[in-house]
């Protein structure tokens, strides 16, 4: 059941079957390329595949990227701002990219944990305060990978009851936390993905370093990779910067936090995946630890998780990456092994369940028409 303000969850799994919905040019300017560094012809087959997934999405506008490297990369963008039916969404525009932020986090205590200020098999107990309903002998690496068993808070209808009756409220961790329950059948073999688990890894890193997660983000990530369009936001917005602004509170974006606060761009979110899953921002023993997946549990099925990271299928590859809903942005991003590419979008009022639409077309018109060279992507001499 959708609500006013939808709850926050990933959606990873391969997607439904498509289905048709009205062209965007009938809500008002239907696209735009940003100085796309692939081909013109490319570039051109991208944004086209990239309507047509808008319009199969039934979505109000949607950006996108690829990325494989500073010089080959493209964005664009479809569909109008949820806000304005006459404005057009441009790729500079913020969305909300939801539960994508748990690899932000993840990424995050890895480098602490490079750094010996944490250990993965450290409890909770030894950085956090004991709560209600939390095992205070829950470790690190269990909250990454969703081992805990923990409750999910987002699972509360009084979360959510609590959280719209006063839309300026700006959260603090711990009183999220109090929305952890018991589950209500602990004989699940199968642990189930949960929200708790960031929040409480957001509550480490700040323990750990004596720094707030906003900070640790920008100067680990945000300031080093020169995501300038990315942050964490509670209560500075700027609306006018959103591709659709029609949900912006401080008390939803402060009530998801670590779990899934993150807003960005495309080629912000495309950047950020193409660094983290290629292997060049962790070492390569973090690596190994955050792809070695095991199943979970979710309310669409089953998924298989590392350390803040989904093993996918797209397009039959294999791919790494994370989904994120946070209402009304629908949002996915994959980094291909294969091809060295990354691929980011988010969608504005678009159906959860169609989450994977853009990136199969995306995917499928970029193999068609991939560069011959390659190699250019990386030569610094030119061309």
């Amino acid at each position: 059941m959708r609500r006013a303000i939808i709850i926050l969850w990933l959606t990873l799994l391969p997607s439904c079957n498509v289905l048709d919905g009205k062209h965007h040019a009938e809500k008002g300017p239907s696209s735009s390329v940003e100085d796309p560094v692939f081909d013109p012809q490319l570039s051109d087959v991208l944004q086209k595949a990239l309507e047509k997934a808008a319009r199969f999405q039934e979505a109000d506008g949607i950006s996108a990227s690829l990325f494989i490297s500073d010089r080959c990369h493209w964005q664009g963008s479809t569909g109008v701002t949820g806000q304005d039916p006459n404005t057009a969404v441009e790729s500079d525009m913020l969305f909300g990219f939801g539960s994508i932020t748990k690899t932000f986090v993840a990424a995050v205590v890895l480098q602490l944990a490079e750094e010996n200020r944490l250990g993965l098999e450290d409890p909770l107990e030894k950085w956090l305060e004991k709560y209600p309903n939390i095992d205070s002998k829950i470790t690190i690496r269990q909250l990454l990978n969703h081992a805990s068993g923990l409750y999910s808070y987002t699972s509360d209808e009084s979360f959510w009851s609590d959280l719209k009756a006063n839309l300026n409220r700006v959260w603090l961790p711990e009183e999220l936390l109090k929305y952890v329950a018991l589950p209500a059948d602990t004989q699940r073999d199968i642990p189930r993905y949960s929200n708790t688990n960031y929040i409480l890894l957001g509550m480490i890193i700040e323990a750990v370093t004596g720094n707030s997660l906003e900070r640790e983000l920008q100067n680990r990530i945000i300031g080093p990779l020169h995501l300038d369009s990315t942050y964490l936001p509670k209560t500075n917005f700027n609306p006018e910067r959103w591709a659709n602004s029609t949900a912006l509170s401080s008390s939803l974006y402060s009530g998801v936090w670590a779990a899934g606060a993150i807003a960005s761009t495309s080629s912000d979110i495309a950047k950020w995946s193409h660094a983290l899953y290629s292997g060049s921002f962790l070492q390569a023993t973090s690596m190994e630890s955050m792809l070695a997946t095991e199943v979970r549990g979710h309310r669409q099925g089953l998924i298989s998780m590392g350390l803040g990271v989904a093993k996918l299928g797209v397009e039959g590859q294999i791919a790494w990456g994370h989904g994120g809903w946070l209402g009304p942005f629908v949002s996915r991003t994959f980094y291909l092994p294969k091809f060295e590419l990354s691929v980011a979008y988010s969608s504005s009022g678009a159906h959860v369940s169609r989450q994977s639409i853009p990136g199969r077309h995306l995917l499928r018109a970029y193999i068609s028409n991939q560069p011959d060279d390659i190699s250019r992507c990386f030569d610094s001499s030119g061309a």
